[in-house]
């Protein structure tokens, strides 16, 4: 039998590694999820912190100290459950095998609607507050010196917390993206539901993404952990939104799922 001639050889080689890098990204990166269904939606009221007051006596000065609440105008909350199962497709979706994952283990993402079809898994980073940190609070119309600023939200790092975390992404793995914890049961914690934050080094200003770890600790009896309203769920996920001012615009998220991790 006869040799390949070099140029033969070299074009099968260049097609391998295009195959590698096309069953490499089908494999492990984050796709869109089958059903996405939004359930009940609530906000911040102002009825349950009922009027104080102080009684004036002509002549006198009183000294008052004072604890406020606000709303945020910089951030939107989701949660849920998630289900689904891992599968071995062909190109058209024909299924070879599928394994179904009561409760799976993985990565839900959100980013901006204006990067469906643009977002490259392969090019994405994680958030760099000195470099990103200004263009992102400007972006949202956050001020520099707003306490739910972007520095202020993601005060740790994936490899800092309690149980430090490595995020999978295609075949990248990461350890240094801004983080932090969603609240359980109504107060603050620093062991589940981690959020992190990301961006696309090939979008613009708007090429952000929002991750957080899907939970199943609990995976030996099926039971899900309580959610920052002592309800059980999968996920909790902190997204940004700008509704500073007069800005009464709603922002459509993408949502994305990765259930290989």
């Amino acid at each position: 039998m006869n040799p390949l001639r070099p140029t033969a050889l070299f074009v099968l080689s260049i097609l391998a590694m295009l195959l590698c890098a096309a069953l490499i990204l089908a494999a492990s990166a984050p796709t869109a999820p089958i059903v996405l269904t939004p359930g009940p939606s609530s906000t911040f009221n102002a009825n349950n912190y009922p009027p104080l007051s102080v009684d004036a006596i002509a002549g006198n000065i009183t000294s008052l100290t004072i604890e406020g609440i606000s709303e945020t105008r910089a951030w939107q909350g989701y949660w849920g459950n998630v289900t689904g199962y891992i599968t071995l497709d062909d190109a058209n979706n024909f299924t070879f095998y599928n394994w179904s994952a009561a409760e799976p283990r993985g990565y839900i993402y959100a980013t901006l609607a204006n990067r469906v079809g643009a977002l490259s898994w392969l090019d994405v980073v994680c958030f760099d507050h000195p470099t990103d940190g200004n263009t992102f609070d400007t972006f949202y119309g956050i001020a520099a010196d707003d306490y739910d600023n972007v520095t202020n939200t993601y005060t740790t790092t994936l490899n800092a917390l309690p149980t430090p975390q490595t995020v999978y992404i295609v075949n990248n793995s990461f350890t240094t993206c801004p983080a932090t914890t969603i609240w359980q049961s109504d107060n603050s914690q620093t062991d589940n539901f981690v959020n992190y934050l990301m961006r696309d080094t090939t979008g613009g200003n708007d090429a952000w993404v929002f991750g957080t770890i899907i939970e199943n600790k609990n995976i030996s009896d099926r039971t899900d952990l309580p959610c920052y309203n002592g309800e059980q769920c999968d996920f909790q996920l902190l997204v940004a939104e700008n509704g500073h001012g007069t800005d009464l615009s709603v922002t459509p998220y993408y949502f994305w799922v990765d259930l290989s991790g």
